[in-house]
């Protein structure tokens, strides 16, 4: 009994251990750098439309800087690189930023140093600063690094600094940085910048943020054209570094394990309730001799304590293998993944976890022991009949395991189904068989459109003539990946203030993008070799754009402007849905007609996508020595990891629902089989008296069924208040799914029925003479 006991509670504490870990780092963990809590992230907004957490324009930044008393602003963005130079150039994530970035973070350089402000100003300095691990890679930690230079996309700049190991601010690992270059032309209609402020002594995140408002309003006045209803705010950084649906995921996470724990706490009581009821006259003669009820409740809670201490230590045990696990589900890359283990503070955690434990696994039976009637209790010779209120407990106690246990199988069976759809559903393209990579033409080679479009035409038709490639495609952005959102109108129609004016995700794509990725077109015709420089503007649009704005008629040879241009509609293609399951109203524009320096190549194959990576890497060096291909995969993994939030969440979810499960079925056997064994007089006087033992089985199952339907009912309610919670993780599935919650419940009352039937088995085979012997 103590073994299962301390197992239980070690699978219990475990979980929960695990999950915090994670949490801990996540949400509660100050960021690693000096003073993180007066670090902010600054952000526009447009109310009117909802937008919240938006990047910021270049002059509009440069304002916030330059009025903010409250607090140092600086600001950074994307912006990946070619390095060449060595064996084989390659593709490196990188930053620009302003001068102060890292002075504003509170970030020292290990070599060298940080930028200037006139590096920033011009432009024209080109500088850079390496990452740690690029320093460690690229340049065999040289310690005279510092001065040498190196070749980004085709431009020689010169190394200022190193920096210290495990920076790292964004989900993607930066490498190398280099300034802003700003030419004073930049437009407050660009939003690409995401602001980080560092609080100034005696400031307030909340002043921060009413002062921030207060100069978007006086902009917006200024520049009505550009600034009209876009607002601003300042937020905790760590609300950027993890989003909204990490928060999420990690409540969710840890509202799952705490309910592993309620079951192994209600698991462990019974059994507690199951061994005081066997020391009814220990007690009682403990009593007897003038031990009070305070000491007696003293006794119990503290050897409740030491099964709860064993369930700890078995539970940190458990947690190193949970730790290891759960990392390897988290992308490499994830922001201080690596940070997540067992240390002074999950330790801590741990030991508060246990005690807790104990103290609500082993109150109620110490309660119940210490208000038992000493008296009745000797007369009845110690059998370990502690009354109804005690009987009550016990099956409350199981009630509550299965209907949270309940409650976390429809959670994880949601999640799982979402998952097995997403891995199934029909996205309006189809996935197997295809290869992508990414591409960026450097500017300073590649200065023109012509350029581009010269060098395309001529990669284009050599990765076609590979053996294997059925055919080829590119596009700015594939599907489930980012978004290139702008506001356009339909001449003709009224003009539309911001707040109502419609938006389209707009793609560039070369000919043989449909064709590629299986896309039917509808109506008209797909973007084709014709739709060059020199032609008239054409774009291809999604059927929800047409539903949503050209309802019931044919868009074929309409038009529809953005960008100062009018542009004519020459046909309409599926939708392709994304992984919140929503198609968007999507253009599609020919890169040929305007060409764009960063594509992502797609090619179907006759089989295996990798089977012609190498070849497609040769093809490319042939024509440019110093142009890396990247992000060389094929389109499952590609859709793989835009999908691992909902991955990550599936795979925890079943862990839990499973050890959740099994904590329950031992519940209900516990008690199943105590009942049996308190009642073998009552069992032996039926059968004594002519019950058959097919009507003995029938009572017990029949009393096991009763307690696992009054779980699963109550289960039911719970769950319903608390799967709307997993809606973002769900694809192509209702946190209502009544198949769902039928099948989880069904489940349920198959497991409680078979917990009961060894018991009611045990109890057709009892004797009636050898039952009252003992009456």
């Amino acid at each position: 009994m103590i073994a299962v006991a301390v197992i239980s509670l070690g699978l219990g504490i475990g979980a929960n251990v695990t999950i915090f870990s994670a949490v801990d780092v996540f949400m509660f963990r100050p960021l690693p750098y000096p003073e993180a809590n007066r670090l902010l992230h600054v952000y526009s907004t447009v109310p009117a439309r909802g937008w919240t957490y938006n990047s910021v324009s270049i002059p509009d930044f440069l304002d916030f800087r330059e009025q903010s008393r409250t607090m140092d602003i600086a600001a950074n963005y994307g912006r990946d690189f070619n390095l060449s130079g060595g064996d084989r150039p390659e593709r490196i994530d990188g930053e620009r930023t302003s001068w102060n970035y890292f002075q504003v973070l509170g970030i020292q350089p290990i070599l060298g140093r940080t930028f200037r402000p006139d590096e920033e100003r011009d432009g024209q300095h080109r500088v850079a600063i390496l990452s740690n691990g690029l320093w460690l890679r690229r340049f065999g930690a040289d310690p005279g690094v510092v001065g040498q230079s190196v070749q980004l996309d085709g431009e020689t700049h010169q190394i200022v600094g190193v920096l210290p190991p495990k920076f790292q601010l964004y989900e993607s690992p930066t490498e190398l940085w280099t300034p802003i270059p700003l030419t004073g032309e930049e437009s407050r209609g660009s939003h690409f910048l995401s602001p980080v402020a560092r609080l100034r002594s005696g400031a307030t995140p909340g002043q921060a943020h009413a002062e921030v408002s207060a100069i978007a309003d006086r902009l917006a006045q200024e520049y009505p054209e550009s600034n009209d209803g876009w607002g601003a705010g300042a937020r905790e950084l760590r609300r950027l570094i993890f989003s909204e649906e990490y928060r999420m995921g990690s409540t969710i996470a840890s509202v799952a394990v705490a309910f592993v724990l309620l079951i192994a706490c209600a698991n462990v009581a019974n059994l507690m309730l199951t061994r005081v009821a066997g020391r009814g006259r220990e007690i009682a003669v403990r009593g007897a001799l003038g031990a009070g009820r305070g000491r007696i409740l003293q006794q119990l809670l503290i050897e409740a304590m030491v099964v709860s201490l064993f369930g700890g230590v078995l539970g940190v045990a458990l947690s190193l293998v949970g730790i290891r696990g759960f990392v390897s589900l988290m992308p490499s890359w994830f922001p201080r993944v690596d940070e997540i283990g067992l240390d002074g503070r999950v330790l801590l955690f741990a030991l508060i976890v246990t005690l807790v434990a104990g103290v609500l696994f082993g109150i109620g039976p110490a309660l119940q022991s210490a208000r038992s009637n000493i008296t009745e209790t000797l007369k009845e010779g110690g059998r370990g009949n502690v009354g109804a209120r005690s009987d009550r407990l016990r099956k409350a106690l199981v009630v509550s395991e299965v209907a949270l246990s309940l409650t976390l199988l429809v959670a994880s069976a949601l999640l799982v189904k979402g998952f097995l759809r997403l891995q199934t559903a029909d996205f309006g393209w189809d996935k197997e068989n295809l290869l992508t990579f990414r591409m960026a033409l450097p500017e300073q080679q590649f200065p023109d459109s012509l350029a581009v479009d010269r060098f395309y035409r001529e990669l284009l038709p050599s990765l076609a003539a590979i053996p294997g490639v059925e055919s080829v495609g590119g596009t700015t952005l594939l599907p489930m990946q980012g978004n290139n959102n702008t506001f356009f109108e339909v001449p003709g129609r009224e003009s539309l203030s911001l707040e109502q004016r419609p938006l389209t995700e707009v793609r560039w794509i070369f000919p043989g993008y449909f064709t590629t990725m299986g896309t039917a077109v509808l109506s008209g015709r797909p973007l084709g070799a014709t739709d060059r420089i020199d032609t008239r503007p054409v774009v291809v649009v999604n059927e929800e754009l047409v539903e949503r704005f050209f309802p019931g008629e044919d868009p074929v040879g309409k038009h529809i402007e953005y960008w100062g241009v009018t542009r004519e509609i020459v046909g309409v293609v599926r939708n392709s849905l994304d992984v919140d399951q929503y198609p968007r109203p999507m253009t599609f524009m020919s890169a040929l007609q305007y060409p764009r320096n960063g594509m992502s190549i797609v090619l179907r194959t006759a089989g295996e996508p990798f089977s012609v990576a190498e070849n497609v890497r040769q093809r490319v060096l042939r024509l440019d020595p110093d142009l890396p291909i990247y992000r060389v995969m094929s389109m499952q993994d590609h859709m793989n990891e835009q999908q691992g939030g909902n991955t990550i969440m599936a795979k925890v979810m079943a862990v839990l629902a499973v050890v959740a499960l099994i904590l329950s079925v031992v519940g209900v056997y516990g008690v199943m089989a105590y009942t049996v064994a308190q009642r073998t007089p009552e069992m032996g006087i039926r059968m004594a008296l002519g019950a058959q033992r097919g009507n003995v089985l029938t009572m017990v199952l029949r009393q096991g069924a009763i307690l696992s339907l009054i779980g699963v009912v109550a289960g039911v309610g719970i769950a319903l208040l608390v799967t709307r919670s997993l809606a973002i993780f769900l694809f192509g599935v209702s946190p209502f799914d009544p198949a769902t919650f039928g099948l989880v419940s069904l489940t349920l009352l198959v497991a409680g029925a078979g917990a009961t039937v060894l018991p009611a088995r045990r109890a057709t085979q009892i004797d009636p003479l050898e039952a009252l012997r003992y009456e």
